[in-house]
């Protein structure tokens, strides 16, 4: 009797095993959502651990005495979140590694209820006047797991609670600026949080028609800069303006890239610091006509008697792969901040 079951056990392993052998390596889960917000907007909230905890996490809610810390700057490389909670959440970390264009990349690591992790990827495209919004998570199955993982829709079990926790996030997206958008001029304004950032590149006082030379001048050499050093760089090519004189047809400006770490040499550095308050317009068309969105926004401004610190314009598009000046799209954008003036320093 004995010897049947030494059999039987060797079989049910042996079994196992061929199971193990054939079972899936990897395992990777992904849901989208299109969100009616601006893709910067969108992709600042993503990387803000806070936000997520806070606002859209479809784990915050099955434990309400979840013990949470975060590290780092809030949205930079870096940032880490951690958790502590009941047996449906576990415990764990995640930290921001990396913001590539429109990708987010973070690591993530469990520790209870069994050790494991892997790698989250959030990817915000910017589809005519929304976003569409990816998550998804890829992690390596141990090779006694793999067997397991025959039995168990992984796909289901994560891509629920991802449908769950993007529908909230757009939920909270597009209510959170409902009450503080206006039209002006045909332009949607929207109240959005401005977070800190830091530039690098060259300032200088340039007339109109200058413009783009300056522009074509400096930003690929900005760009080939913090690629050589190996600095990570966010976001698209910007321009941050001081001053905008039309009887001299010049204005004082700004040609930047955002670093969020690290020194680049040569050029200088822009400290662009947080704000409560900013507004937004995704305005589409060629530059000769911005100023008309520029003039809904001081019309905004004049109605609610506010000031503005500064003027960011981000150039989304890039008119040498898109010949279609309708579909180019630049985010302006006001930052309203008593005393938040920019800070400069020379490296």
């Amino acid at each position: 009797m004995l010897k049947k079951i030494i059999y039987v056990l060797i079989a049910l392993i042996g079994l196992y095993i061929v199971l193990c052998i054939v079972g899936p390596k990897k395992v990777q889960v992904e849901r989208s959502i299109t969100v009616n917000a601006s893709s910067e907007l969108v992709k600042t909230q993503l990387a803000d651990f806070k936000f997520f905890q806070e606002k859209w996490s479809p784990w915050a809610e099955k434990d309400s005495a979840m013990k949470t810390t975060f590290e780092g700057e809030t949205g930079m490389p870096g940032s880490k979140y951690s958790w502590k909670g009941n047996k449906e959440v576990g415990a764990g970390s995640m930290e921001l590694i990396a913001i590539n264009g429109d990708t987010i990349l973070q690591k993530i690591i469990f520790t209870e209820p069994r050790p494991g992790g892997g790698d989250v990827c959030l990817i915000a495209k910017p589809t005519n006047n929304a976003t569409n919004v990816t998550w998804g998570m890829k992690f390596e199955v141990g090779f006694f797991m793999r067997g397991m993982m025959l039995f168990m829709n992984m796909d289901k079990m994560i891509g629920d609670k991802y449908e769950k926790g993007l529908a909230k996030f757009k939920e909270v997206m597009e209510a959170a600026p409902t009450s503080d958008t206006k039209t002006y001029n045909g332009y949607e304004i929207k109240e959005v949080i401005w977070p800190e950032r830091n530039y690098f590149g060259k300032k200088a006082t340039v007339a109109f028609d200058k413009l783009s030379a300056f522009y074509v001048e400096n930003f690929p050499k900005i760009f080939n800069d913090a690629i050589n050093n190996k600095l990570e760089h966010t976001g698209p090519p910007s321009s941050i303006f001081y001053t905008y004189d039309e009887e001299k047809k010049q204005a004082e400006c700004a040609a930047v890239i955002s670093v969020p770490e690290g020194q680049l040499k040569g050029w200088e550095k822009f400290n662009v610091p947080a704000a409560n308050l900013a507004l937004h317009i995704a305005y589409y068309g060629g530059y000769d006509k911005i100023a008309n969105a520029h003039k809904a926004m001081n019309d905004f401004m004049k109605e609610k008697g506010l000031t503005q610190e500064f003027r960011i314009e981000e150039y989304i598009t890039d008119p040498m792969t898109e010949r279609d000046t309708t579909k180019w799209l630049t985010n302006i954008y006001y930052v309203i901040k008593n005393g938040g003036d920019v800070q400069i320093s020379v490296q």
